[in-house]
């Protein structure tokens, strides 16, 4: 799909605005809210973001084929009472990894984990290319619950998380694994440390890893309900 350049930028934050009056009156428990970045000037709205998002880093991208200027940021979604957490990404150009979605705080992409949870799945882009592992097998890119060729030169895309389900587009796509569960699980079975979190890696992966960083993602709207 492709978007006028400059135009999501413009409707960001007008939704974000209207996602604050909206938010929290459906799910009582669910710490919702919406927060926006800006990965070209690192302008955040709200300055403070809502109580289940934390923005843990935000920086220059290391990745030395990005221009100067361009940023990093990682941020932990608490889905605890939540029904989804809906991510909005404009893209420029992308340059590697831009973005990075995973319930455990160790992953870095390709699937597996570092050690934090068996029960990881995670969801990536790299360069044009789109994939998601499953969160039962090691080193999931493998055997990939899906993998899709993009066009992200000036366009937007809508990420969808929910218990055992992602979507993403345009064009939709959906995966979900309510009984096979090798999607995000919230809360983590076997891991209460980590109970509902979720993590966003934007123009990096979630894992402190600065090989896989990259630039690209210009903008995001996060907002959990």
């Amino acid at each position: 799909m492709s978007v006028p350049q400059g135009s999501l930028h413009r409707l960001l934050p007008t939704c974000l605005l209207l996602g604050i009056a909206l938010a929290g009156a459906a799910h009582a428990a669910c710490s919702a809210g919406t927060y926006f970045v800006d990965l070209t000037t690192g302008q955040t709205l709200p300055a403070t973001p809502p109580a289940g998002i934390v923005l843990q880093a935000i920086g220059p991208s290391p990745n030395p084929s990005c221009p100067a200027g361009w940023r990093t940021a990682l941020l932990r979604l608490d889905m605890t009472g939540c029904e989804e957490a809906e991510i909005t990404v404009e893209f420029e150009k992308p340059i590697a990894w831009t973005v990075h979605i995973a319930d455990s705080p160790t992953s870095d992409g390709y699937g597996g984990d570092a050690g934090t949870t068996p029960h990881n799945a995670e969801l990536w882009i790299n360069q044009q290319t789109l994939w998601v592992s499953e969160a039962s097998t090691p080193g999931g890119i493998d055997n990939p619950l899906a993998q899709e060729n993009l066009n992200l030169n000036y366009g937007a895309m809508k990420f969808v998380v929910k218990n055992q389900h992602v979507s993403w587009g345009m064009p939709y796509n959906v995966v979900q694994t309510p009984s096979t569960r090798k999607l995000f699980s919230f809360p983590d079975p076997d891991v209460p440390a980590e109970g509902s979190y979720l993590y966003l890696g934007l123009n990096r992966v979630v894992a402190d890893n600065t090989v896989r960083t990259g630039c690209g993602a210009q903008r995001a709207m996060i907002t959990l309900e």
